[in-house]
């Protein structure tokens, strides 16, 4: 893994803007890591939006507002809301809660997340 110096970006000239789901998404690339600032609608849901029961991703991150509701495999649910920090493994659902868009800053995300991050994979919880 390539290391990276001293550096400073913003939002507000990301590298790549994405609209996936209901979901819009701004990305800042820092060679091997990638922040995200995603904006998640009121009614959202990963199931319903994402064509898929689960997501299979690792997400590391912090909500800025708003307030996001997931759900694990295991039946364990976490209520997220702004001022967080998070850590959700792989086999979740999610979405948001109220009214009001749920914003939140993702470090990284997926397989490099979890190893970068040391998050446990459903198949070692499950061992």
């Amino acid at each position: 893994m390539s290391s990276i110096g001293a550096t400073s970006r913003s939002f507000r000239s990301p590298d790549e803007q994405v609209d996936k789901g209901r979901v819009h998404i701004e990305v800042l690339d820092l060679g091997e890591f990638k922040v995200k600032r995603q904006t998640y609608p009121p009614g959202w849901r990963y199931s319903k939006d994402m064509g898929q029961p689960r997501c299979n991703d690792t997400h590391v991150g912090y909500v800025i507002s708003g307030q996001i509701h997931v759900a694990l495999e295991g039946g364990e649910e976490l209520e997220i809301r702004g001022g967080d920090v998070f850590v959700i493994p792989p086999g979740h659902d999610g979405w948001t809660v109220g009214d009001e868009p749920c914003v939140m800053v993702q470090f990284d995300e997926g397989a490099s997340a979890a190893q970068r991050f040391n998050v446990e994979s459903r198949a070692a919880r499950a061992a």
